[in-house]
């Protein structure tokens, strides 16, 4: 039996509400009204946009507040997709490094790279642990730079008592296959920005119109993924594929999973997705309701994983404060030793995981006005981190497995 490198967590109700909504796609506004009311009660005083990807809305975040030449700070490690969309946008791209303990952005490296010139930061909370993030808008207040938070990965992440989004002129978080919460594609977008908001309304019905063909193939990658969230069903239709494309390229995963994004003449569209529809906000509902335990079971999984892992020699993890409230949404090791022959042994014995080496925005082919400064950190941490699975929806025997497979693997190299 093969573990996948990904699975959605979705109940039997949400498999009958799915195929139900599917077939009796009526309503919509309806949905999309409850929807929105759970999430403005989660970010009261904010002005909320559900949209069809995250990217989108960071694209339009960009247009409404910089211009052309304006330059932005980004984490070095962060999504490369980001600095592609600022570089297509005429933006200057400046990058800083990361902190070796938690690889979220380094505020003593930030401060050096702040200059008259800078107009905006953009930080990543990175595998959803939130990064320092007060100090961090202080230091956007006091020198007038607008602050947007990547929350891609930090959906109920907390610095203090308050959640990640909230700090930054803009909050932006994925619903995409692999995010909690998900929409089965989608993101959400959170400003205290009424301005902001009526530009993207405006903008998405000028731009976004109704595409049955686009609808057809994001509903037929859906249901695909779906039933690849089930082991037995992956180890049957999908395993056998990706164990053979696997051997012909290694990093098939994250073509699959990041397209796109290394791709140099590739611009990224804004309107690459269709507006959701009602089934991917059904599934959002559920899985707004369902928040808190499928946080705590990832939180369950984590400590169970680490604690029988923790003294193995060959394998680090990232270091985490213990009084942060996360999300823990994925759990990440480092691979001190051969990490190629390390992950191909695991993927060989059915735990498909996920390579974690993308985020470094120096290796792909971007505009960067500082690429000569020192990214050390970046550099050496990129090529050892490796995604394990910590789905809420995994069983005991499931992460047993994952631990013996992961002993003998390191064991052998």
């Amino acid at each position: 039996m093969a573990l996948p490198f990904f699975s959605i967590d979705l109940n039997l109700p949400d498999i009958f509400n799915l195929i139900k909504n599917i077939l009796l796609p009526n309503n919509s506004k309806k949905s999309k009204n409850e929807i929105l009311e759970i999430l403005n009660k989660r970010f009261p005083n904010k002005e909320v946009s559900l949209l069809p990807s995250a990217r989108l809305g960071f694209y339009l975040s960009l247009k409404n507040y910089f211009k052309e030449n304006d330059e932005i700070i980004f984490s070095a490690m962060s999504f490369p997709l980001y600095v592609k969309i600022a570089n297509q946008l005429n933006l200057k791209v400046k990058l800083v490094d990361v902190n070796e303990k938690d690889l979220n952005i380094s505020i003593k490296k930030l401060k050096e790279c702040i200059s008259p010139e800078t107009k905006g930061i953009v930080v990543t909370h990175l595998f959803g642990y939130p990064c320092e993030i007060a100090e961090i808008k202080q230091l956007a207040e006091e020198n007038k730079i607008v602050l947007i938070e990547d929350c891609a990965q930090s959906f109920g992440s907390y610095r203090g008592n308050l959640e990640t989004g909230n700090f930054g002129s803009v909050g932006i978080f994925s619903c995409s296959l692999v995010k909690i919460p998900t929409t089965l594609g989608g993101g959400i977008l959170i400003s205290s920005d009424k301005k902001f908001k009526i530009f993207i309304d405006k903008w998405i019905d000028e731009n976004l119109k109704s595409n049955l063909i686009m609808n057809f193939k994001l509903l037929f990658k859906n249901i695909i993924s779906i039933l690849n969230s089930f082991p037995s069903i992956y180890t049957l239709l999908s395993s056998k594929i990706f164990f053979f494309l696997n051997k012909l390229n290694p990093r098939i995963y994250r073509k699959i999973v990041y397209s796109g994004m290394g791709v140099k003449d590739k611009v990224f569209d804004p309107c690459e997705r269709p507006n959701l529809s009602k089934y991917q906000i059904e599934i959002g509902i559920s899985q707004l309701k369902r928040i808190k335990l499928m946080k705590d079971k990832r939180i369950e999984n984590s400590n169970y994983l680490k604690n029988n892992l923790i003294n193995i020699k060959g394998i680090s993890f990232l270091d985490y404060e213990k009084d942060i409230n996360w999300n823990y949404q994925y759990f990440i090791i480092k691979i001190e030793k051969d990490f190629n022959k390390f992950n191909k042994l695991i993927f060989n014995n059915g735990i498909h995981a996920m390579e974690e080496n993308v985020w470094n925005c120096l290796e792909y082919n971007y505009k960067i006005e500082n690429s000569s400064d020192d990214f050390k950190v970046t550099e050496i941490n990129n090529a050892k981190i490796l995604r394990i699975q910590n789905s809420s929806s995994l069983k005991k025997k499931d992460l047993d497995k994952i631990i013996q497979v992961i002993r003998k693997a390191i064991n052998e190299i």
